[in-house]
């Protein structure tokens, strides 16, 4: 067995049954290994960023390392927009590459040169900081350490991407028959907590509140999130990033708070008592401004696997916890069996008047000419059956989209969350499961990122149900343009140096079929139509060009230049 053949084996073994790839001469016995291996499945895409997009999606959705194989040099260079992504988010991921060969390599490594080999970059220091571990194979009988601590570095803890490097002239090299396995030391043990005490001051608090963020799928805990809502009748709000771990339709969601927020959720988090903060690192898009002031009103419990996100000092939090969500859940439901607690229906009951009261999504915005992005995408979500993954590119279709998606019960909802790349639309490729709807959304400026995938979509025939928010350029740009710039515009549509094309015009030539959607168009009948349609679809949605996105945490501009931003539960339209 070679080197390569023993990577793919050791992948496909654990569960792995795709690769998104794209080939290079400097990987080329890594790509004939996958060619071999009659148990996986390669997508050739068409640019190594894209590749990675769809081994993070694939990653997120199930719970196993999505695996990215790229070349040497740019190819490389090209994945580390998708590897970075998931770092920030937390995508368990697989990236191999080919790299020159050996000797070479370990020159560029001792001596410290620019280069020595055509396209051959040491690419350790490049990648390390956005990997949990990074490994160029220069000895084949490593490969059997590399991999198993590579997978353990992928899956445990706070999950992550990692990094093989393998020298072509290593990749067809044969492994030895023994090879010492990886024996990880068995480190600092997380003390045993003692849930009692926080299950006693929940009890007693009257207008408790949970905070759920990524942390929450990740650690495969949102049932054990909902069960402890319905038990004890606690509201919750979710970050960007924990959409997905409770439906829309439940009578204990409250909303989603940010910098492009709702006011229930708001206001909420700052007339609660009690603040339980689950796998939410607390990013300033999530606190707002004044993060000193987030949940003034609370005592704040926070609980993360990632130590380091606990000790930022941003927010003040009263007690601290670093422990895996999915026991401390376990735990904090078994504890809650034994403690009398508060009623708390009336703090149910006014979290979501404050909800209905308060909705993002206004009844006039169906009325509106052109097309009103937050009506679409609500209608669009009604439409969306409940077996269905939400792949949501960045920019403003991603503060819209996460505002107004009425999110169902199975639903899976994506998005590019701390780096906010664009052409994250591409990730779809690798969300693609049997028996399940994909539905992309992206705007007209992030589709050109990764425009190329619609040739992968349609040699795969992926169903893929692409929608295009076609707004003539960088929306969300030109807002802050005529904001704080007076409007003087720069690349963010045609009268400032950016085109974007039709995009149905541009869906034929790769073969694929499509459509347009306009305000004047029977709406929900169309969705309709286009969600049956087999394989994949592009619709091109033409929307306002200059829509309000809102409600918000809105900045002004001070007499001396700086910005000075609104408090978190002074959302604008301003009350």
């Amino acid at each position: 067995m070679t080197v390569s053949e023993y990577i793919f084996n050791f992948l496909q073994e654990r569960g792995c049954d795709t690769v998104y790839m794209v080939s290079g001469s400097s990987a080329m016995w890594l790509t004939d290994a996958l060619q071999r291996n009659s148990k996986l499945k390669a997508i050739c895409c068409h640019h190594e960023q894209a590749a990675a997009m769809a081994a993070d999606c694939y990653g997120r959705t199930r719970g196993i390392p999505g695996v990215c194989l790229a070349t040497i040099g740019p190819g490389a260079t090209n994945a580390i927009t998708g590897v970075a992504g998931a770092f920030v988010d937390s995508s368990p991921m697989f990236v191999l590459t080919g790299q020159a060969n050996s000797r070479l390599v370990r020159y560029e490594m001792d001596t410290g040169i620019r280069q020595h080999g055509t396209q051959s970059l040491n690419l350790e220091p490049i990648v390390s900081p956005m990997v949990k571990y990074f490994a160029c194979v220069l000895d084949p009988a490593d490969i059997r350490q590399v991999m198993e601590r590579a997978w353990l570095g992928a899956v445990e803890g706070r999950p992550g991407p990692v990094w093989i490097d393998v020298p072509v002239d290593v990749q067809n090299k044969p492994v030895p028959e023994e090879m010492e396995g990886y024996r990880p030391s068995d480190g600092a043990k997380m003390p045993a907590a003692d849930l009692q005490e926080i299950a006693q001051r929940l009890a007693r608090a009257e207008k408790p509140l949970i905070l759920a963020g990524g942390g929450v799928r990740t650690s495969g805990a949102a049932a054990l999130l909902n069960k402890l809502c319905q038990k004890l009748q606690i509201p919750v709000v979710t970050s960007r990033g924990g959409i997905d771990v409770i439906a829309s339709d439940s009578p204990y969601f409250v909303g989603r708070p940010g910098s492009y927020g709702d006011r229930a959720s708001h206001f909420a988090i700052q007339q609660c008592d009690y603040l339980l903060i689950l796998g939410s690192r607390l990013s300033i898009s999530t606190t707002g401004y004044y993060p000193q002031r987030f949940g003034q009103n609370a005592y704040k419990v926070m609980v993360d696997i990632d130590q380091k996100e606990l000790d930022k000092p941003d927010v003040p939090v009263d007690l601290k916890l670093c422990m895996e969500l999915k026991p401390f859940l376990e735990q904090l439901n078994e504890c809650s069996s034994s403690v009398e607690f508060t009623d708390h229906s009336a703090w149910l009951a006014h979290c979501q008047e404050m909800r209905s009261q308060y909705p993002n999504v206004l009844p006039s915005y169906a009325k509106e000419q052109p097309l009103n992005s937050y009506y679409f995408t609500k209608l669009l979500s009604q439409c969306a059956p409940a077996e269905c993954d939400v792949v949501v590119d960045t920019g403003s279709v991603c503060n819209i989209v996460s505002q107004s998606w009425e999110l169902k019960d199975g639903q899976r909802y994506l998005i590019s969350g701390g780096l906010s790349a664009m052409g994250f639309w591409a990730g779809a490729i690798g969300a693609v499961r049997k028996g399940r709807q994909v539905i992309a959304l992206s705007g007209d400026g992030s589709v050109q990122m990764n425009v190329q995938e619609f040739a992968t979509l349609h040699y795969n025939q992926l169903p893929v149900k692409l929608f295009v928010y076609q707004n003539s350029g960088y929306m969300l740009i030109r807002h802050n343009q005529h904001n704080y710039m007076n409007d003087r515009f720069l690349g963010v549509g045609p009268d400032s140096g950016l085109e974007t094309p039709d995009f149905c015009k541009v869906a034929a030539a790769y073969g694929l079929n499509s459509c347009e959607l306009t305000a004047d168009d029977n709406l929900e009948e169309k969705i309709q139509e286009i969600l049956a349609q087999e394989g994949p679809f592009v619709c091109q949605v033409r929307v306002q060009e200059f829509g309000e996105i809102a409600p918000k945490i809105a900045s002004r501009v001070m007499p001396d230049g700086s910005l000075k931003a609104a408090e978190f539960d002074d959302l604008y339209p301003f009350l």
